[in-house]
């Protein structure tokens, strides 16, 4: 029953695919047939202009300079458009959140970040960032007293530290989401390849089904004609 409900759904797509496909080719028959007239009605109003008109319009056309605007309109969209993906993709790369956490911890600890403190560094600041982001529990020391780094920064760096330690926690998961998305997209163009390919084969079915009856008349119709020769003979 589950077969049969899906052919018979299947059967339903195809018949409404292909009515709105001879629909389709109608329709554009009639605007190609529109176009084609008004196209031969231009040529006729075209081939009626003087030729002293024509020269000075085309003089005119050419010096506006209107396609190499349309190419620097389309050169724009382009470069925008792709300067728009670029920074998206730079903004939510991983290594781009990493130097800017690293950028806001050292404006936070500048006042640390001087002679006066040799313990604090850059460089032990891009560390303490990667081994939060990590998920690693080695820290350098900033005193006998105090063995973390992290407890001589301000609370505004360990809430950064504490965002890398979470990305370092979810690395990964928008990666997999466009995996996921790349994986629905394929199973939904699969679906859709069966489906034309169901139509396909109906129609051909059909194809066949027409041709066998076309061929069954022949020998009927000859027969026929055979018999009555013999008879009237």
């Amino acid at each position: 029953h589950y077969l049969l409900r899906q052919g018979l759904r299947t059967k339903a797509e195809a018949e409404k695919y292909f009515a709105e496909t001879v629909r389709a080719n109608q329709v554009e028959a009639a605007i190609n047939e529109f176009a084609e007239k008004r196209y031969n009605r231009h040529l006729s109003i075209v081939a009626n202009v003087p030729s002293d008109f024509i020269e000075n319009y085309q003089y005119h056309t050419t010096s506006d300079g209107n396609l190499s605007l349309l190419r620097m309109k389309l050169l724009l969209i382009i470069f925008c458009r792709h300067a728009i993906i670029s920074l998206f993709s730079l903004i939510i790369s991983t290594r781009t959140w990493l130097f800017i956490f690293v950028f806001l911890i050292c404006a936070f600890e500048a006042s640390l970040l001087t002679h006066s403190y040799p313990n604090v560094t850059v460089f032990r600041v891009i560390f303490e960032v990667i081994r939060a982001f990590g998920g690693c529990g080695l820290s350098m020391e900033y005193s006998t007293s105090s063995p973390n780094l992290v407890s001589a920064f301000t609370v505004p760096s360990k809430i950064i530290l504490i965002f890398s330690m979470c990305m370092g926690r979810h690395r990964g998961l928008l990666d997999s989401m466009k995996d996921q998305e790349e994986i629905e997209y394929s199973a939904q163009t699969l679906i859709q390849s069966w489906r034309h390919l169901a139509m396909y084969e109906q129609q051909q079915q059909k194809k066949r089904v027409k041709k066998r009856k076309q061929i069954t008349t022949v020998p009927y119709n000859f027969s026929s004609l055979t018999s009555y020769i013999s008879t009237r003979f």
